[in-house]
Formats: structure tokens, C-alpha cells, sequence
């Protein structure tokens, strides 16, 4: 997307967000750690069998060769089921995360800078792929403010990036069901001026999930393309 476009959606919205969205992402982070600390102290009691050793040592190799992706066990975590809606208005459940690899991003159409830029960044990643003849993941936005983001409002929005990137909305309660399950924050800002011109602060950490649906990996902003596909390169390639 132009830096025009970008602008466009900062007009009219309040300033930066930066000293209310730098703790909510501090929060989000921790939180994550934490689970995935209770996790391993949990599932390395009484297993200190040669086979877990072995997947810790995968892991922590791994883990070594990632510039912006935090590793995760393979089960830590997966999607969760879901019924939701797509940019049609048609169905959509965890089924479409079946037998391909995707990179999630959860946010919101009245985004001021934090989504569009991902989404950009995005772009780029399959666009490079493509033209290195990789096949790159799928790209799939989940919005978080689903009362705005109708399925119209997000398929005209995620055609300024790539029309065969994948939109979910539907249900606030459902949406906040998986985002919850999955560790993503959102957080409302109410705006007395214009109470429809709310700000969200959400996580803005992409999640790479593998093809039985599986939390492989966090990968941490400032997002850049090149190191994006060189994590996910190493993390779908990489024996389980």
C-alpha cells in the first residue's frame, strides 16, 4: 500500500499510540513467556526420556538459527476450533489452516499504522517468494473488531494488499474466543469526541502456524520481509 494510503487512515484519529500500545505489547509478550515457561516446566517433570532431550535440542538449534521468531514446541499450541465468517460472507472454520503453512496477523481495518504496515510487509513476502519460485505461506488477517469490520469492509480493505490474502471476522465473542485461546491482547480505547472512531491495541506479533495447525513460532515486530522468509524457510524446513 502507497504511504497515501497510509495517511488516509490516520487522518482524523488521534495521535501516536505509542505510550498506551508499548505496554499492551510488553503484557502480550510476557504472558506468552510465561505459558510457554509453566509449559516446559510442566511437560519436563518426570520426562527426561533421550526422546524429549532430542526435541529440545531441535528446538534450541532451531531457536538459534531464527533473527525474529521465537520457536515453539510442536505442542504447544494449535488453533482452536472456530466458526467464523470470511470477506464473503461465507463460513469459515480452523479447517482452512488443513495442509499449508500460514502466517496470521490479528488487527483491524481502522488501523492507523501498526496493520497496514504488517500487511505491507506481508505483500512483500509472498511477492519476494513468488519471485525466488517459493512457494510462500498463506496469508490470513483475523480482525479483532469485528463490529466494524464487516465482511465487505475487510475484503475492500485487504484488496489494497493482495486479494488472495484470507479474512476472518464474524462474532465479537468468537473472535475474542480465539484470540484468547492463541494469547493475542486487544485492548479499546474509547473516543468521547467520536465514540465510533475507537482505537484497538492489539499484539502485533505474526503467528506461524504449520500445517496441522500447530503454533510454530511468534515472529516479533519491527517486521521486515527478508527475515521473515528466512525464519519461516528454517522453521518449515527444520526435522520435527
Amino acid at each position: 500500500m502507497t504511504n497515501s494510503r497510509m495517511h488516509h487512515h490516520q487522518d482524523g484519529r488521534p495521535g501516536s499510540q505509542a505510550g498506551k500500545i508499548l505496554p499492551l505489547l510488553l503484557a502480550g509478550a510476557a504472558a506468552l513467556a510465561a505459558g510457554i515457561l509453566l509449559y516446559s516446566q510442566t511437560n519436563s517433570i518426570g520426562d527426561g526420556s533421550a526422546d524429549a532431550q532430542a526435541r529440545a535440542a531441535r528446538l534450541s538449534t532451531l531457536q538459534d538459527s531464527l533473527t525474529t521468531s521465537l520457536a515453539l514446541p510442536l505442542d504447544f499450541k494449535s488453533i482452536p476450533p472456530f466458526e467464523l465468517i470470511d470477506v464473503n460472507a461465507e463460513p469459515i472454520t480452523e479447517t482452512v489452516f488443513d495442509n499449508k503453512w500460514s502466517l496470521v496477523f490479528f488487527g483491524y481495518t481502522h488501523c492507523p499504522d501498526v496493520c497496514p504496515i504488517t500487511l505491507q510487509v506481508m505483500k512483500n513476502v509472498v511477492a519476494s517468494m513468488q519471485n525466488q519460485g517459493l512457494q510462500p505461506p498463506q496469508i490470513v488477517f483475523v480482525s479483532v473488531d469485528p463490529v466494524r469490520d464487516s465482511s465487505e469492509v475487510m475484503k475492500q480493505y485487504i484488496s489494497y494488499f493482495n486479494d488472495d490474502f484470507i479474512g476472518i471476522t464474524g462474532d465479537a465473542a468468537r473472535v475474542h474466543e480465539m484470540t484468547r485461546s492463541l494469547g493475542i491482547v486487544a485492548s479499546f480505547t474509547a473516543n468521547d469526541d467520536d465514540p465510533d472512531n475507537y482505537i484497538v491495541d492489539h499484539t502485533a506479533s505474526l503467528l506461524l502456524i504449520d500445517p496441522q495447525r500447530r503454533l510454530r513460532a511468534k515472529v516479533s515486530p519491527p517486521h521486515e520481509a527478508d527475515k521473515i522468509i528466512a525464519d519461516y524457510l528454517a522453521i518449515s524446513s527444520a526435522p520435527s
